[in-house]
């Protein structure tokens, strides 16, 4: 591996092979060690492969900002730069299908061909996995990277991949988790693939492009390569059948020729789209989903229960179809109830952030803020928290537990980074705690639209001991600098 100081952090990235220039852009989650072996081994025969490990992820840099898709094509071009590399052909997997997408739109003149894989252009024309497919990917704390990555095979990989192929799955496994990617640098990842809308840039690239699916990729659905495929010109199209969201993982040799093919300039005949999933429907727009979720907290909290669920995980998949919307960063918010017995108040106010791509926790029934055991309780509830998530959380409540609140932040402000108060009949000055006020109730519309501005504008905070392992496995000894390499 080298290391380059690429677009102001650390990018790990390695070169193999002779021949043209082939860069591959992972995706979410994985680093560069996910690739398949012989699909780089074939690759590498006939190209120079750049694979890196995008920040947050494998040996690379893992700051609590910059995720943003622009800002990662970015990464990549600062790696090409610092290899002299002018023009290269560009493969992008999954949310590295987006990367590529923003590299062509920034930088056209570096990119002679276009592979996109498994991918979306976002927008609203894109086409996005069901609620539950989205939950598996994204809930990941408090698992271990194993547990993490079992749950996510589940629906990456072909139904009955597994099955048959055990061994390869668990040796793939092995290789991806070796250098774990921590839980914030997954979840700004997510986040920055989920507000990616690239549509409108589609109609203006210019090289040769191949878009590449499997006709059984639950993640990505394979209608979103049918479209990108139309819109940029004289792009073609492959389909491979029986493949999953890991297509490159389970057909690697169909898929090494139709990349090998197509990059020497010779027709890959693509696969027609099945047809029994043409007619999918697409889920609500994100506007759909706001007004939806703004009825449902003017209505009795009873309907609430009864359907707030399944209301509010509609919301939370389709605010990720438009570039208007925007996603939480996974950061753990815990509510505190206003009075005893309120946690059933705060149930729409719950639903409503996990929507949004937060991690709200309601701290439990016999909480009493005036109350020493309720305030260990509350303690515990806040270290349990933060632990599973590896970064500081905001703590929120109402007006009539601020006190107790702005006490407990203060004495834990290892685990809390700022505290919000509802209904604050006054604003005290607390030293070394962030306080923010939001002047409405709990359920009121002008709360609802002001509280995710609020959160979005609080920064990530790693909690000591996580961004101390962060640190540790960013500066393992294996890696070699461009200039400790030229020196050798």
């Amino acid at each position: 591996m080298r290391f380059s100081k690429a677009n102001g952090i650390n990018i790990a990235y390695q070169v193999q092979g002779d021949g043209p220039p082939l860069v591959l852009i992972m995706g979410y989650r994985l680093n560069s060690s996910a690739w398949p072996a012989t699909f780089i081994e074939q690759l590498a025969r006939q190209f120079t492969v750049i694979t890196l490990d995008n920040r947050g992820t494998g040996l690379s840099d893992k700051p609590v900002e910059g995720y943003a898709i622009a800002n990662m094509a970015r990464d990549v071009r600062g790696v090409l730069d610092e290899l002299a590399i002018a023009e290269v052909s560009m493969l992008g997997y999954s949310m590295g299908g987006a990367i590529a997408q923003e590299f062509v739109r920034q930088f056209p003149e570096r990119v002679s061909r276009l592979i996109l894989c498994a991918t979306l252009a976002g927008g609203p024309q894109a086409s996005y996995a069901s609620s539950s497919v989205v939950s598996v990917m994204r809930d990941l704390d408090g698992l271990s990277p194993e547990q993490a990555a079992r749950r996510i095979w589940k629906v990456t990989y072909a139904p009955g991949y597994l099955e048959e192929h055990r061994t390869l799955a668990e040796d793939q496994m092995r290789r991806e988790i070796a250098l774990p990617t921590p839980l914030h640098a997954a979840d700004l990842q997510f986040q920055a693939f989920a507000e990616f809308d690239g549509s409108d840039a589609l109609a203006e690239i210019r090289c040769p492009t191949l878009v590449l699916t499997g006709d059984r990729d639950e993640l990505i659905p394979p209608q979103n390569s049918q479209m990108m495929s139309t819109l940029i010109p004289n792009a073609k199209l492959a389909v491979i059948p029986g493949g999953g969201h890991r297509v490159l993982w389970e057909a690697t040799e169909i898929c090494v020729d139709l990349i090998i093919r197509f990059l020497l300039a010779f027709d890959a005949e693509p696969a027609p789209l099945p047809s029994s999933g043409a007619n999918q429907a697409r889920l609500p727009t994100a506007s759909h989903a706001l007004t939806s979720a703004i009825d449902l907290f003017t209505t009795w909290p009873f309907a609430l229960a009864r359907a707030g669920f399944e209301s509010f995980a509609v919301a939370r998949q389709s605010i990720m179809s438009g570039s208007a919307s925007r996603f939480g960063d996974g950061k753990p918010v815990i509510l505190v109830p206003r009075f005893l017995g309120s946690d059933f108040a705060l149930l729409p106010l719950s639903l409503w952030l996990k929507a949004l791509g937060y991690r709200p926790v309601t701290v439990g029934l016999f909480l009493n803020l005036a109350d020493s055991h309720s305030e260990r309780s509350l303690s515990r509830t806040i270290r349990e928290t933060t632990r599973r998530a590896g970064r500081k959380a905001v703590l929120m409540t109402h007006s009539s537990g601020m006190s107790g609140a702005l006490r407990t932040a203060d004495s834990h402000r290892e685990w809390i980074s700022d505290v919000v108060i509802y209904e604050a009949p006054h604003r005290p000055d607390t030293p070394g705690v962030r306080t923010h006020f939001v002047a409405s109730g709990w359920s009121v519309f002008h709360g609802m639209i002001e509280l995710p501005r609020l959160l979005r504008s609080i920064t990530i905070e790693l909690i000591e001991e996580y961004g101390q392992q962060a640190t540790d496995i960013a500066s393992q000894p294996t890696i070699r600098t461009m200039a400790e390499d030229e020196k050798t």
